[in-house]
């Protein structure tokens, strides 16, 4: 993972952190994982439509930022690096994705804030375009500053692409491109995420939907993920650099938070393709007798809402727990299980 080195100009010592992994190692497996499930949330967002909703466009953003992220790690297995130029252009994608997953989380953070502040999706609906300016256009010019800044570089004695933290020295790089806005990220969902707990104890008789939880989760999926990696490359930069085991693990522990976001948020999409499922059930049978069920099911009325920007996560809860045995005989009656 981390490979001591000495600058031969100068004799500044420095350590080398491996970006891209050559090896089929337990680094690559979480990458590996992460990429497949980001990457089935975001077919099956595209596939389904799932993104025309305020919330569901965010899932898909922040699921696209982690597939280009890992998928660029594991382009080296198929294609190697082999010159400085090609580990600089890979930078731009990762540092894109690093970035750009990173603010989407704080404004999963914020949007969780207006919610239960409005009740309502029609803040976020407004807020999307500073949304998509703040978490695709500044994280794609920071990733083309990379490109010529050479935050990532070509090892020759590792053979891929690395990032060489110099020991006692400001890794200027490294700031401006990963510990900056990953701390300003994990702040902001914490401040927001605490705003919205305020909103909520100032609420009486609700009931919290699913999606809610989503939002709720991010944070701290943000901050577990994280906080360990941009710890170690601070005490790096001051002269205590960690073993490689424990590097190992926190390097581990950020690949896999795409798996953790795909798992989260994978719920919100598994309920959108039941109810889309449900309603091509009820399409193709049209004459069946359904005395049993009103003529639009509750999870119908929840996404017909939402897509009008009029829906409320904190009142749609109860009403799905009451009919939660009405749902379950419709799709048993189409023979669907999702």
């Amino acid at each position: 993972m981390f490979d001591t080195s000495v600058n031969p100009q100068d004799d500044v010592p420095y350590r080398e952190m491996v970006y891209f992994p050559l090896k089929i190692d337990a680094l690559i497996i979480s990458v590996l994982l992460s990429a497949t499930t980001t990457a089935a949330v975001v077919l099956l967002s595209l596939i389904f439509k799932l993104y025309k909703r305020p919330l569901a466009l965010m899932v898909l953003a922040i699921n696209i930022a982690h597939v280009i992220f890992h998928f660029s790690k594991l382009s080296v297995l198929v294609f190697r690096p082999h010159s400085d130029l090609h580990c600089r252009f890979l930078s731009i994608f990762i540092i894109f994705g690093i970035e750009s997953a990173a603010i989407w989380g704080a404004l999963f953070a914020h949007a969780f804030y207006i919610i239960t502040k409005y009740q309502n999706t029609h803040e976020i609906q407004r807020m999307m375009k500073y949304y998509l300016l703040f978490a695709v256009l500044l994280p794609i010019v920071n990733g083309v500053l990379s490109f010529f800044t050479g935050h990532i570089v070509y090892s020759e004695a590792q053979q891929t692409c690395v990032h060489r933290l110099y020991l006692n020295h400001f890794d200027f790089s490294s700031n401006i491109y990963v510990a900056i806005p990953i701390w300003i990220s994990c702040l902001s969902s914490i401040i927001w995420y605490r705003m919205a707990i305020k909103n909520i104890s100032g609420l009486q008789n609700f009931q919290t939907g699913s999606e809610l939880y989503i939002l709720m989760i991010y944070p701290g999926i943000l901050l577990f993920c994280w906080c360990p990696n941009v710890v170690i490359q601070t005490l790096t930069q001051f002269g205590l650099p960690p073993s490689n085991t424990v590097a190992i693990i926190s390097v581990f522990i950020v690949n896999m938070q795409g798996f953790f976001d795909a798992l989260g948020y994978g719920r919100s999409v598994r309920e959108a393709l039941s109810a889309s499922f449900n309603n091509g059930c009820k399409r193709n049978f049209p004459n069946e007798e359904q005395t049993y069920i009103e003529p639009q099911t509750l999870e119908e009325k929840r996404v017909s809402s939402m897509s009008a920007g009029n829906y409320s996560l904190l009142s749609v809860q109860n009403e799905l727990d009451i009919n939660r045995n009405q749902s379950t005989l419709d799709e048993k009656h189409c023979g669907l299980s999702i």
